[in-house]
């Protein structure tokens, strides 16, 4: 498993798509890790982006899938230093059991700090079992954080979604994810546009801002002690 600062490979098969590239340089020891996964298309590169405060992720407009390894990128914001890896989004170019295998590897190496689970508004983006998976085979410690995309044209506040009524009507959307045993340390409700798609819209660019706000200030939150050691280097 590649350490941050490793850039994906085209042209890889699905066996070898969670082999991360060579290491740029080595991590810092109190450099936090964030490990950003979802399905394919819920705008995990997207995500990351926002995270880090530049295109450091390669994102396409449509859904085809941007990430084809386990790719990690520095970021620094409010004095603190990350590391924040795009894995390849599930039902992609790697098996479910791969995936997973390679977030469990990343915690085993590097100690995680925050797993973040991307997903869009949508239903087929939520994956219930798969999260029940994650949990398993990550020690208990390490907080979940859920962050809903694609609300920048919603009414009022994006955070308004998690208490709207959900397409059922009977539970809100917060509530429907509660029921289907998708629980949360926390959420952000919120927008990944990208700056050139928000630069001439006043109301974007505001959301957009918003947005980064929303999920760096839980980040840091999370992050506000001493780095969590890798697994391996656990006796």
């Amino acid at each position: 498993m590649g350490l941050c600062g490793s850039r994906p490979k085209t042209g890889d098969t699905a066996a070898s798509a969670l082999k991360a590239g060579p290491l740029n340089r080595e991590p810092s020891g109190q450099e936090y890790v964030v490990v950003v996964f979802g399905r394919t298309g819920a705008g995990i590169s997207s995500l990351v982006n926002l995270i880090a405060g530049s295109t450091v992720a390669q994102c396409h407009a449509d859904t085809r899938p941007c990430t084809q390894k386990v790719t990690g990128h520095h970021a620094s914001f409010a004095g603190k230093q990350f590391c924040i890896y795009d894995i390849p989004g599930f039902e992609g170019v790697a098996s479910e059991s791969e995936t997973i295998e390679s977030i469990r590897s990343l915690e085993r190496q590097r100690g995680i700090d925050v797993l973040v689970y991307c997903m869009r508004k949508a239903r087929q983006t939520m994956m219930p079992d798969t999260l029940r998976e994650i949990r398993r085979v990550v020690p208990s410690g390490i907080p979940i954080v859920a962050v809903v995309t694609e609300l920048e044209r919603v009414e009022g506040s994006m955070e308004n979604w998690w208490t709207t009524a959900s397409e059922a009507g009977r539970l809100t959307n917060g509530q429907a994810l509660e029921q289907r045993g998708m629980t949360f340390d926390e959420h952000a409700c919120i927008t990944t546009l990208p700056l050139e798609d928000v630069a001439h819209h006043d109301t974007f660019s505001e959301r957009r801002k918003e947005s980064q706000e929303a999920i760096r200030d839980i980040l840091l939150g999370k992050c506000s002690g001493v780095k969590r050691k890798p697994e391996s280097s656990v006796r």
